[in-house]
């Protein structure tokens, strides 16, 4: 088997056979890496988050004994390094920096000329990241300790959302504009890496990393000075892709140039080696640069700065394959191989290799999935990569390997159908749910220690990211009722911590009748950073929580009249949920100033059912029996009925939004009177409904009401027994009798239909009337007027939309059973279909006209009346 040692040159070779070409500079500053122009500068070039690249990297450190270890980091964050070093620091871990300025605002409408924005940065480590071991290994052997990057917030701020790369997490939603100072984007748009991936058969430069470095035996890592040598030259390749313009616009050039200024501080302050440890993109211009620079000035401070913090960091996270844009993808599986090198095993592959599968295919039986995996196929899965590792000339089954044995011998069927959650539980499975820790002197603000306490006593656990359900008993126990409302707080918040599944929807009003509640949390870094964000806001969950509330209070005082009732019992929903109890009786107040104010009919019928969904549900979401509740639920029926008459003067466009208000105020006079028992306890809370019946009695016999409301008013009449079939007949033949305007009638159909279709059936006058009015139409009039039967016919089921077309035959001397057949016939046909259609005969009689065939559409007058009935 070929020298794995010699692997980075042959790598070189191939590149070289796909078209790149090494300078000679290249080979220069290679010959120059590791002090041998007797500066004693030792230049280490390394992926990020790369086991071997920790593993040589700690060999080199114990051979050297460096006097200082320089590392890739923001030079303002140098008094955070005694943290890493911290017994009780746990990777994975990260630094969390933050910064918020002033911007301009786009919008020429708003009266703010600026708004606060805010960026965030991680910058992680792990067991295996090499500058874990630079900051712990040259601590352990007494090395001074320097980070030699720019400032965080001026990598911070160089670039807007817009321009960033891709793959960079700081694309998507605002929670998730955190984004990585170690990033490694150069590496996968490298033409010559891909190249050299394509020549040696690799998936990806992932995969092509894993061939020609991570697969070395820990004696082969040993030789760190032929290891780096080849790194080195993998990384100056990928760097040969980039002229100097696009160095220099996306801050390479200038970062290497900070930096190349403390290397040259550095060395003329020290005496004795000097280990240099960055990202192996900037190495190349790092050792051509340092000697011409000029030395930087010492950092002025030795505080760490008050928004910028060690935090825990996850493993889920960490994956590149969840967007991370640096380091190695499946963290989880590298943390295995890591811990395999240190113990000294002399094949780490094979045993990290056998062990994943077997803990993988026992996770696939314990979740009862779909494609659970029998010991069989793991030994199957087991033989495939060795197999593949012998043919790749790997020194194991590498992570390739291992993923297309697993493809190879788990899935059955095509890998592209329904193989979706074995392919994602695989994933999560190779990042693995690692949680770090940091000590207590880490200072992380009070509000995260309180989300900590409040998440743990809701059962959250904060050393595991994997995420997991909670189903909450809202009404029986009270300690449910609190997780509840720490789970809707944190969501108020938008920290990401957890999702409701199922359960009532207070704030939508809709699925009150579910006991139950469900959410799926995890903990996560990002929980923390929003947290963090929040920090300035209050020292803890509630406090933050009240201060967003009374943000929107504000707000919605500054909105004035319109839909603002509904939009206060919204808030005041909201703080019983999230736990603002205390907030409610000035929340009260203020609804009960904009239900005096609110001149919107559906604003306050909507105020109103959600009023009765507080009372209903006060003891989960703990109003209790509040006063002030209970005069608002006497309250809000006069202020709609106030409003009512309004509604009838709509326009044509607004009729289905006044006939959703009717029925909605209806629904709410029946709600509030079947509340009339526990109302009246307080005094005198009657609910007047004749008011209503008034009211509905004007909208169906006046002329002045939109038809869509007068019919709608109609059936509501008749449905509540206010009136009986003779009165209803009465208003339905003078809608549809002679004079009457067809679209005005179909308008009152539409409004009828809307409040009570199945009265199409029930009323012969509805469905006589509504016959003869189609018959009067000549053709142009029945596909004008279709879109709109056919809108009032979609409330009708299946089988009553049967019942009518049989209805119908039997009126035109048919039997109903040929008449639902012909239904039938037609029941596949959209609405568009029949349109195009009715167009289409006409154009059909027009064309027969022209050419003297008029006598022709002449029919049976059965057939006619059958046409119009299928049309119907």
């Amino acid at each position: 088997m070929e020298d794995l040692s010699r692997r980075g040159a042959r790598a070189v070779a191939v590149a070289a056979e796909a078209g790149s070409v090494l300078p000679a500079a290249l080979e220069a500053a290679r010959g120059r890496l590791f002090g041998e122009d007797g500066e004693g500068l030792f230049f280490v070039p390394v992926r990020h988050h790369s086991p071997a690249c920790a593993f040589a990297l700690r060999a080199l450190l114990r051979e050297i004994r460096p006097a200082a270890v320089l590392v890739e980091g923001p030079d303002d964050l140098n008094a955070l390094l005694p943290l890493l070093q911290h017994a009780r620091t746990t990777a994975p871990v990260a630094w969390l920096c933050q910064s918020t300025r002033q911007v301009p605002v786009d919008d020429p409408d708003s009266e703010e000329k600026t708004r606060t924005e805010s960026r965030a940065s991680f910058f992680p480590f792990c067991d295996y990241s090499p500058e874990w071991i630079a900051v712990r290994e040259g601590a352990a052997l007494g090395a001074r300790l320097g980070l030699i990057d720019l400032p965080w917030s001026d990598k911070a701020w160089h670039r807007r959302e817009s321009d960033q790369g891709e793959g960079d997490p700081s694309d998507g939603d605002a929670r998730d504009a955190a984004r990585s100072l170690m990033e490694e984007r150069h590496f996968a748009h490298s033409r010559y890496l891909n190249a050299m991936a394509a020549q040696l058969g690799c998936v990806d430069h992932q995969e092509l990393w894993d061939r020609l470095f991570e697969l070395r035996t820990s004696a082969a890592l040993g030789d760190w000075r032929a290891f780096f040598s080849d790194v080195f030259s993998w990384c100056a390749m990928a760097r040969l892709d980039y002229e100097p313009e696009v160095l220099e616009a996306e801050l390479s050039l200038p970062r290497e140039r900070h930096m190349a200024a403390h290397i040259r501080r550095w060395r003329n302050e020290v005496e004795g080696p000097i280990v240099v440890v960055t990202g192996g993109f900037h190495t190349l211009e790092l050792v051509n640069r340092w000697q011409k620079a000029k030395p930087s000035k010492a950092p002025a401070g030795k505080d760490a700065p008050d928004n910028a913090w060690l935090i825990r960091y996850s493993f889920e996270r960490l994956d590149a394959l969840n967007g991370y844009a640096s380091g190695m993808p499946s963290p989880g599986y590298y943390q295995q191989v890591w811990e395999r090198l240190e113990a000294g095993d002399a094949d780490p592959f094979t045993a990290v290799a056998l062990d994943s599968l077997t803990r993988f295919a026992r996770q696939t039986r314990a979740q009862d999935h779909a494609d659970a995996v029998s010991t069989a196929l793991v030994q199957a899965a087991a033989a495939q990569a060795m197999r593949l590792a012998a043919l790749r000339g790997n020194a194991g089954p590498g992570r390739q390997d291992l993923l297309d044995a697993i493809r190879s011998c788990f899935i059955k069927g095509a890998i592209d159908e329904g193989t979706r959650g074995f392919i994602a539980d695989l994933r999560n499975f190779l990042s693995g749910t690692r949680i770090g820790d940091v000590p207590p002197s880490a200072g992380s603000p009070p509000l995260i220690e309180d989300a900590r306490r409040l998440a743990r006593q809701a059962g959250v656990r904060l050393d595991d990211s994997t995420a997991r359900v909670a189903r909450l008993d809202l009404y029986r126990k009270p300690s449910h009722r609190e997780r509840s409302r720490f789970f809707h707080a944190m969501a108020y918040l938008d920290t990401g911590l957890g999702t409701w599944l199922a359960g009532p929807d207070f704030l939508g009003n809709s699925r009150l009748h579910l006991l139950f509640e469900e959410w799926r949390a995890a903990w996560s870094p990002l929980v923390e950073a929003r947290l963090i964000e929040l920090a300035a806001e209050g020292a803890s969950v509630e406090a933050v929580c009240m201060a967003k509330l009374r943000k929107e209070e504000a707000a919605l005082s500054d909105q004035g009249r319109g839909r603002s009732a509904s939009a206060a019992v919204a808030l005041l929903m909201r703080a019983c949920l999230v736990g603002l109890q205390s907030r409610l009786p000035q929340l009260l107040s203020m609804l009960s100033t904009h239900l005096d104010e609110d001149a919107s009919l559906g604003s306050v019928v909507e105020c109103g059912h959600r009023l009765v969904t507080l009372w209903r549900a006060r003891e989960p979401l703990g109003v209790q029996q509040h006063p002030q509740l209970r005069s608002l639920l006497e309250r809000v029926w006069p202020a709609a009925l106030f409003l009512l008459p309004d509604v009838g003067g709509c326009p044509e466009e607004g009729e289905a939004g006044a006939v959703k208000q009717l029925l909605s105020l209806r629904e709410l006079g029946r709600l509030l009177a079947s509340l009339q028992a526990e109302l009246e306890e307080a005094g005198d809370g009657a609910v007047d409904l004749d008011l209503l019946r008034t009211q509905l009695e004007r909208f169906a016999t006046g002329a002045s009401a939109a038809p869509a409301v007068a019919g709608a008013a109609s059936a509501l009449l008749y449905l509540d027994g206010h009136w009986d079939e003779n009165a209803l007949d009465t208003v339905v033949r003078q809608r549809f009798g002679a004079g009457a305007e067809p679209r005005e009638a179909v308008r009152f159909l539409n409004g009828v239909m809307a409040a009570a279709p199945e009265l199409l059936l029930r009323l012969p006058a509805l469905l006589e009337g509504l016959d003869g009015l189609v018959q009067g139409w000549d053709a142009e009039a029945f596909v004008a007027h279709l879109p709109d039967l056919r809108q009032a016919f979609t409330r009708l089921k299946p089988q009553e939309t049967s019942d009518l077309a049989g209805r119908v035959a039997a009126l035109h001397g048919m039997g109903e059973a040929e008449g639902q057949a012909l239904y039938q016939m037609h029941y596949e046909t959209t609405e568009q279909d029949l349109h195009e259609g009715a167009q289409l005969q006409l154009a059909l009689a027009e064309c027969m006209r022209r050419d003297g065939l008029a006598a022709w559409l002449a029919a049976p007058e059965h057939k006619k009346n059958n046409n119009v009935e299928s049309g119907s």
